[in-house]
């Protein structure tokens, strides 16, 4: 079982502010996963601070989504921040507060130890006893973010986050090759911060003939991708995984049956190709109905996309005539 470890060092000496800040900007990228848990000395105050600093993460992001007129930006960001929003804090123990999503307790709370807990941030000291008992309660593939640099992680195990970096870069080696099995290059879905209509429409119409070993091989990469985050990355790579999911997502979306509740959780949208406009007429971009984007990948001899939306199109009047 591999477990992994992160120092990280904010200024200045018992900087909360500073340490709250910085770890609710790692948990926000990590907080698909499983259960967080805070250990420091006084929870309730440092609850309180990163709650503020949560807030004020997600007024910045609600920022970014007002900037934008990018459609797949504008929903990525929407459905992140009502995830944001539904996460719970407590500063008790997971039998006073089984529901609880971000635990923040003293070292002596820590029996019992929060179920699938995929995240645990250090932020006070704790003898080399303490520290293996955490260890045998993390499951695999757990990562201990340590504010406090005052245990040898490595001495006990544990590999540096850097270890699951390089499990992505892996993966998306399985990634690209899938790919060009197809004939598909991830490089050219997409130009100038906008994706290609075109390149998109045919890369999801080849993968939907091969829908379920696509999503395998996506469920397998984005794993290990959601484990490593936050991760520094060039641009250019950061908008291949993006376009990589976001081809995911509407493969999974456009399935019978193959809905996974991890590509969900990331994106928490189940409509087809974003058809859906807030519970308004079903519509297209650019004001294109279902009935037209049908036809038009039929001309466009896309078969297994015209398929799919068919699909749709019939349980849509389906559900119109029994209602």
């Amino acid at each position: 079982m591999k477990l992994y470890f992160e120092q990280r060092a904010v200024s200045g000496p018992g900087n909360t502010e500073g340490i709250a800040a910085d770890m609710m900007r790692h948990l926000y990228t990590r907080q698909y996963l499983g259960k967080t848990l805070v250990v420091c000395e006084q929870p309730v105050a440092l609850l309180s601070t990163a709650r503020k600093q949560w807030l004020k993460l997600s007024r910045s992001l609600q920022r970014q989504r007002s900037s934008t007129i990018n459609a797949d930006k504008i929903l990525k960001y929407t459905h992140g921040i009502a995830h944001m929003q539904r996460l719970r804090f407590a500063p008790k123990p997971p039998l006073e507060h089984p529901n609880t999503d971000v635990f923040f307790l003293i070292p002596e709370q820590l029996q019992p130890f929060p179920a699938q807990c995929i995240s645990l941030y250090l932020t006070c000291p704790l003898d080399e006893k303490l520290a293996k008992q955490i260890l045998d309660s993390l499951p695999a593939d757990a990562l201990i973010v340590d504010y406090t640099k005052m245990i040898k992680w490595s001495a006990l195990g544990l590999e540096s986050k850097e270890h699951l970096e390089k499990r992505v870069a892996e993966e998306w080696k399985q990634v690209t090759q899938f790919l060009r099995e197809y004939g598909i290059r991830i490089s050219g879905l997409q130009k100038n911060d906008l994706y290609s209509v075109d390149a998109m429409d045919d890369a999801l119409d080849i993968l939907l003939a091969v829908s379920h070993r696509f999503l395998t091989v996506a469920g397998s990469f984005q794993h290990i991708l959601e484990l490593a985050r936050p991760m520094r990355m060039p641009k250019t790579q950061r908008e291949k995984y993006d376009s990589f999911m976001l081809l995911a997502h509407r493969v999974q979306a456009l399935t019978p049956g193959a809905f996974s509740q991890q590509f969900l959780q990331v994106y928490n949208e189940d409509d087809a190709f974003f058809l859906y406009d807030h519970g308004q007429e079903l519509l297209l971009a650019f004001g294109e109905t279902l009935e037209e984007s049908h036809a038009r990948h039929v001309r466009a001899g896309r078969k297994y996309l015209a398929e799919a939306l068919a699909k749709r199109l019939y349980s849509n009047r389906s559900f119109q005539t029994t209602r």
